[in-house]
């Protein structure tokens, strides 16, 4: 009974529509990972203009959506969490021990040894 049953065909104007809402979304999407990767950029130039380095401990290794460590450590007896990348040849596990390089008026933006950027 429902076989011979047809969706209706889509018009110029709904391809042209979809077509820009998809176009929409990808600019958006663009703009974010953007705005994401310029403020990562400036902390890290940001922690390199007046910094210390201590040590820290990996609390958590993800490599889920990409590779990523939790690290704690202190500063003047507060004690600090944030995360940071690792490449793929890092070997890290859970509880080792890292470098840590930290702003000195803002010791909650840090950069770990396996960050590129550590060693500039």
């Amino acid at each position: 009974m429902y076989k011979n049953i047809k969706p209706p065909k889509k018009t110029l104007k709904d391809k042209i529509c979809i077509s820009l809402v998809i176009l929409g979304m990808l600019c958006v999407i663009y703009f974010i990972a953007t705005s994401l990767r310029n403020h990562e950029l400036e902390n890290i130039e940001f922690i390199k203009s007046d910094y210390k380095i201590t040590r820290g401990i990996i609390t958590k290794k993800s490599v889920n959506k990409g590779r990523h460590i939790r690290v704690e450590y202190i500063v003047d007896g507060k004690l600090y969490e944030d995360s940071d990348g690792f490449n793929e040849n890092d070997n890290i596990q859970e509880g080792d021990s890292v470098y840590v390089k930290y702003s000195k008026t803002k010791p909650e933006l840090m950069i770990t040894e396996f960050n590129d950027a550590f060693k500039n």
